[in-house]
Parts: structure tokens; C-alpha cells; sequence
């Protein structure tokens, strides 16, 4: 007989989860690897190994590991469909596949493509209802059925062929909150979304109250340090906003040298933070440093708005310290 799917995990799970927040993405997929080996027939391995690509390649942004994801993704669609066929009372297995569906509907939206995107959105929303009503306690549940909610809210206002069904974005983070505080795999993932929420939502103390909380917990993986500086940057709090892109730029050196689509788009915000604080020499110094980096083509047009900027920066910045000599 066939164990319910949530019964086949192990502690192998919550170990791989908390070494890839720590930002060590290969060790977390192996990690997960091993699961797989001795669970084979069980798509969580496959659904939480999909999860630590899509952070791999948030962090790095970029697409090298997209095929890599897809495959894992399909493999996780295709076992948590069988064990949904086979128990429809197991809630784990509707949790696994609504979250499979969640993940396509990022990468679509990502892509553009709207229709594919709300399509799984909504395949994922009713898996992950059904996982919920299921078993009351599977809080995890809560965190892809509220980034539906706040997400398709704001959509509506964006594509306008979507039908407006009202405004459900703090519903969406109300049950976004219940996935941070209650869930067991789902904590950091909830409350990272929570953050970049907030800071969509223009709740600029929220999310930086979430945001330090994830750099303390987090202090190695730079991509917990985005938002910080980004809150600082909107408040026009610049004193602050450059100390925080000046960290992150560090971490990203660190851990990151040869990535110079993340150090770039940094660069240039620090550059910016620094001539609004009349610092002109550093922000000389940091746009020069920021146009300096090699892109490749696909890059530099992504990145041709900040390039730019830190172009502006840089002339604006030679004609103050011109002036000033």
C-alpha cells in the first residue's frame, strides 16, 4: 500500500531547506538529491529541489537553470497528480501539486505570458484550497493562496481584459502572515514575499520590519538585502540607502564576483544614493565602477535604464567635482 504523501518525508526536507536560505543552493540540491534516492516515487523531493533552483536563479538572475527546473517541476506534476488519483483525502498531495502550478504561474509571468500565468495561478489556488481544507493545519497551504489573492488583484489594474473581482490584497496578506507564523516549510519563503509585498503595497516600515528581521536571521545571502536599500532609495533616505547598497555590493563580490548583472544594477543605485547626499566623488566612483563591468548582450539591454542612470550620475558627478576644484 501506498504511504500518503506528506507520511514519506524525513528530516532531509527541512535540513535542505535551511542550508539553502543560508544562500548554499548546491548543497541544498543535493541534499535533496538524496531524498529523491530514497523517495523516489514521492513529488516532494522533486517540488522542494524545483524551489531551490527558482532561488538559485533569482539570486544569480539569470536562466541557465531553466530547463533544469522545468524537468523537476514536471516530474513533481506528474507524481502528485498519481497520488491524487490515488487518495484524494491526502492533503500533501494536493499541497505539492497546487505549489507545482504556482511555480509555472511565476515563471509564465515572468515570460509575459499572462493567460498561461493565470491559468496555472488558478489551478494552483484550488489545489492549495483543497490541501487547506483538508487538514486545517497545513498553514503552508496559505502562502501561494495569498500571493494569489494580492497578485491577481493587482493584475487586474494592470491587464485590463482581467474581470475586477475586488480588491483582495490584504486578504492575500492576512493569509500570506498565517503561512509565515504558522507554516513549517513555508516560513521564510512567506516571509521574504511578505517583504517585497509591502514594499509593492508602499507599506515602506512593514517591509523593512521584515526585511531586517530576514537579514539577522540570514546575514551571508545577499538576497535577503535588496529590500532595505530599496525602502531607503523610495523614502529618499539616502544616507541610508547608500550604507545598505554599499553592504549589498560587498556580499555580492563576495559571493557573487563574476555576476555583474546584480553588481551593476547595485552599483548604479549606489551612485545615485551618493550624489543625493552630495558625496560626488564616491558616486564618481561608483557609477564609474558600475559602467565598467562587462555584460553580455542580453544583460545590457535588461540593464540599459540603470546603465543610464549611472551614466548621468557619473557626468553629473564630474561637473560638481569640476566645479568644486
Amino acid at each position: 500500500m501506498n504511504a500518503a504523501v506528506g507520511d514519506d518525508f524525513d528530516a532531509r526536507i527541512d535540513r535542505g531547506l535551511e542550508i539553502l536560505y543560508q544562500g548554499q543552493y548546491q548543497e541544498a540540491i543535493d541534499t535533496f538529491d538524496v531524498f529523491i534516492s530514497q523517495h523516489p516515487k514521492n513529488p516532494a523531493g522533486y517540488f522542494f529541489k524545483a524551489g531551490a533552483y527558482q532561488l538559485r536563479s533569482m539570486s544569480y538572475e539569470t536562466q541557465v537553470w531553466d530547463d533544469t527546473q522545468a524537468l523537476l517541476l514536471d516530474s513533481s506534476l506528474e507524481l502528485s497528480h498519481k497520488a491524487v488519483n490515488r487518495d484524494r483525502r491526502d492533503p500533501w498531495a494536493f499541497f505539492i501539486r497546487g505549489g507545482t502550478y504556482a511555480y509555472r504561474a511565476a515563471i509564465k509571468a515572468r515570460a509575459k505570458d499572462y493567460f498561461s500565468a493565470l491559468s496555472n495561478g488558478l489551478s494552483a489556488v484550488s489545489d492549495l484550497n483543497k490541501a487547506a481544507a483538508l487538514d486545517p493545519q497545513l498553514y503552508d497551504a496559505y502562502l501561494g493562496i495569498g500571493s494569489f489573492h494580492y497578485f491577481r488583484t493587482k493584475a487586474a489594474s494592470i491587464l485590463k481584459w482581467l474581470p475586477f473581482i475586488g480588491d483582495n490584497r490584504e486578504k492575500g496578506i492576512a493569509e500570506i502572515k498565517t503561512a509565515m507564523e504558522k507554516g513549517r516549510y513555508s516560513k521564510v519563503l512567506a516571509q521574504n514575499g511578505l517583504a517585497w509585498i509591502y514594499l509593492d503595497y508602499e507599506k515602506y516600515p512593514l517591509a523593512l520590519e521584515q526585511a531586517q528581521q530576514l537579514e539577522k536571521s540570514f546575514p551571508q545571502n545577499h538576497i535577503f538585502f535588496w529590500i532595505a536599500p530599496e525602502v531607503y532609495r523610495r523614502t529618499k533616505q539616502w544616507d541610508k540607502g547608500s550604507a545598505g547598497y554599499a553592504r549589498l555590493l560587498k556580499l555580492l563580490d563576495q559571493s557573487q564576483p563574476m555576476n555583474n548583472f546584480n553588481r551593476v544594477f547595485v552599483g548604479s543605485r549606489l551612485a545615485k544614493c551618493y550624489y543625493q547626499e552630495k558625496k560626488y566623488r564616491e558616486a564618481l566612483e561608483a557609477s564609474q565602477k558600475a559602467l565598467g563591468l562587462a555584460l553580455d548582450e542580453r544583460s545590457a539591454q535588461r540593464l540599459k535604464y540603470e546603465r543610464g542612470r549611472a551614466f548621468e550620475v557619473l557626468k553629473q558627478a564630474q561637473k560638481k567635482l569640476k566645479i568644486s576644484q
